[in-house]
């Protein structure tokens, strides 16, 4: 079995090759990778999620999705409206704008994906993730102690 230290240390290089992959593709859009993020779950599911739902989906603090949302609203790719059911909370909805780049940002990542699974079986893609499902599970147990 080949020691935890050489997987950790892997998939922190895949998450870095492919966050700078993403920034630099995004970069003529005018975009950055955290913003490429939020609109790609945007186009590829609802086209209306409530902030703190965009910040447990993508893992990451509501701070700095609020400052990715401010940004992509001041360039005109989303919406932000008050939810009639919870006032403090905001739902986020693509622009006409996001939805013209929308076929780039989604190709960006497609592409990015299809790179990253080049050479790998389906089957093996299943296995993996999970194997990753299990790993997190494990680390999310031990937070909850």
């Amino acid at each position: 079995m080949p020691p935890i230290r050489s997987i950790w240390l892997a998939m922190k290089g895949v998450l870095r090759s492919a966050r700078r992959i993403i920034n630099e593709k995004l970069e003529p859009l005018n975009l950055s990778g955290a913003e490429g993020d939020i609109l790609f779950l945007l186009l590829t599911g609802s086209n209306k999620l409530q902030q703190e739902q965009l910040a447990e989906q993508l893992d990451v603090g509501k701070a700095a999705v609020s400052r990715a949302v401010d940004s992509l609203e001041s360039k005109g790719y989303v919406v932000r409206e008050r939810r009639h059911d919870d006032r403090r909370a905001y739902s986020v909805s693509l622009t006409s704008k996001a939805l013209s780049a929308g076929g780039k940002i989604t190709g960006i990542y497609n592409e990015l994906y299809a790179q990253a699974t080049k050479g790998i079986t389906d089957d093996e893609l299943v296995h993996i993730e999970s194997l990753l499902s299990r790993v997190a599970q494990n680390l999310q147990s031990m937070g909850d102690r």
